[in-house]
């Protein structure tokens, strides 16, 4: 028996490891192109920014990754007639099964990890990532498009009328801060120093403008900014670590009964409520909500490995068949239409407070109930 469970496990492994691998480096570089692109990043920054999405990937792709195994050596085991053999010799289908659900378990377990590092680590590291690379992005956009200045990523913006090398030619520099500053200059570069967290923008033959008057500089003039990495939304919940929600919670329902006496006391006042507080409170709402449903979140997305082993496992051994897309794509598709419908039907009705944060389940139990019961059908016939 020992024999039999080694060789499935091990066959289970094969096409998990294999499909992983494939499935994580294409939805990785097609989320990191994305996202790259999104932002305006040069290919150099992206790269440096997609080991730090590689965990978030893992838990996109380790569900499917299992499901592509299961379905690939259970379809094939039943399509050789080796299910059917085992039975032969009085042995329960149940023995090649239960190690795969067990090792599926632990890969949930790693997957909801999956989730939890991403949230504690990736993120954060991706938006250091990108705020340090702010001269190579702004030069690559200035080349490209002559202007720079996603408010997101920077303090400043920059039209130019061309660049070459590193020399901006004609550019004008608009530093936003109290005064905003306006650079026009002939020639200019842009370096940045991480140790001082400051950007140095050396002009030559600059017109400053600082709001209260302009002064003209011949020569060399250079001018600083403070460089500052996008702090994380401390109450986003896919920047919070699941040991901080209940603290990010009590801070928000603090701040929703200061923002609900003050409603009162404005309308004991007289003063009709303003729609900036009313909106004010039902953001804080929101947000409450979206926190309470996050651990529900981790742990049901993670959970479906199991989901997709349990449903993959019988589904594969009654369509009897040994192909092994063919095996797979039978075991996706009806995931793909009634599955992932239910996951963001529950998670818009947790979320807005509808329902309570344990429907999140939802999909997971509608998925894992006809699966139990095409294992206790395969295991009696």
């Amino acid at each position: 028996m020992y024999i039999l469970t080694r060789y499935v496990v091990w066959e289970v492994l094969k096409f998990f490891l294999a499909a992983l691998v494939g499935l994580t480096l294409v939805v990785t570089l097609g989320m990191g192109v994305k996202e790259g692109l999104s932002r305006g990043l040069p290919p150099e920054v992206m790269l440096r920014t997609m080991p730090f999405m590689l965990p978030e990937m893992l838990g996109i792709t380790i569900p499917v990754a299992m499901l592509y195994a299961v379905s690939s050596v259970f379809g094939r085991m039943t399509g050789a007639n080796e299910v059917v053999a085992l039975k032969s010799l009085g042995i329960s289908p149940m023995a090649v099964v239960w190690p795969v659900l067990v090792l599926a378990t632990f890969m949930s377990l790693g997957t909801v990890w999956m989730y939890e590092i991403a949230a504690s680590w990736c993120r954060p590291n991706v938006a250091r990532t990108v705020g340090e690379s702010i001269e190579e992005i702004a030069y690559s956009m200035l080349r490209t498009n002559h202007s720079f200045g996603p408010p997101q990523i920077s303090q400043f913006s920059i039209v130019v009328k061309r660049v070459d090398g590193r020399k901006l030619v004609q550019p004008t520099i608009t530093i936003f801060g109290q005064p905003k500053v306006t650079l026009m200059a002939a020639e200019a570069e842009l370096h940045t120093d991480w140790k001082t967290r400051e950007l140095t923008i050396t002009c030559w033959n600059a017109e400053v403008d600082q709001g209260q008057g302009r002064g003209f500089f011949p020569g060399k003039f250079e001018q600083t900014v403070p460089l500052v990495v996008p702090a994380a939304d401390r109450y986003h919940r896919d920047w919070v670590a699941m040991s901080d929600i209940s603290d990010r919670i009590a801070e928000l329902n603090i701040r929703l009964r200061q923002q609900e006496q003050l409603l009162d006391a404005n309308k004991k006042l007289g003063e009709p409520p303003s729609a900036k507080d009313e909106e004010d409170i039902a953001n804080t709402r929101h947000l409450i909500f979206r926190l309470k449903t996050e651990p529900h979140r981790r742990w049901s997305n993670g959970f479906t490995c199991l989901c997709f082993a349990l449903i993959g496992t019988p589904a594969a051994m009654l369509w009897r068949h040994a192909d092994v897309l063919t095996n797979f794509f039978v075991c996706f598709l009806p995931i793909l239409a009634i599955y992932y419908p239910l996951l963001m039907l529950g998670e818009d009705l947790s979320t807005s407070g509808r329902l309570p944060p344990i429907a999140f389940w939802t999909g997971n139990v509608i998925l894992a109930t006809p699966a139990v019961l095409l294992l206790r059908r395969i295991i009696r016939h």
